[in-house]
């Protein structure tokens, strides 16, 4: 948690592989984000008025890691952070990902350090252009 014992930000994790579940949710969770871990699209999708800051799905379940983000950024735009886990790593992916409005990227396996400072960075990003927004 952060100093004020607020979250660093409010992260959906959907991935329908339970380890990867566990071992993000354990480990963002250490590093003061507040997590909702569910296994597919669908209930990742149905969460979508719950507030999240941060979205992280991975690309390849029954309901597609691309309709959650495409379904978050139609809703939300720029006022959401969503990034895919991936197995694979080609230009045909990172295209679809891109077309769906994806922010980033990341590869299986993922290395722990890597995703939790993109994600801080993330989330402070959009905290910065939502206090602009709020002073304009």
């Amino acid at each position: 948690m952060t100093g004020c014992g607020a979250p660093l930000a409010r992260v959906l994790l959907a991935d329908d592989d339970p380890r990867v579940l566990r071992g993000l949710t354990v480990s963002l969770s250490r590093a003061g984000f507040e997590i909702t871990a569910v296994d597919d699209g669908a209930p990742a999708i149905a969460l979508a008025g719950a507030g999240f800051e941060l979205v992280v799905v991975d690309l390849h379940m029954r309901t597609s890691g691309l309709s959650v983000i495409r379904h978050y950024k139609q809703r939300y735009g720029a006022g959401v952070y969503c990034a895919v886990l991936s197995g694979e790593d080609n230009e045909t992916m990172r295209a679809a990902s891109a077309a769906a409005g994806a922010d980033d990227v990341f590869v299986k396996p993922l290395v722990g350090p890597i995703l939790r400072r993109r994600l801080a960075e993330a989330a402070l990003a959009l905290r910065a252009r939502s206090a602009n927004e709020r002073s304009a």
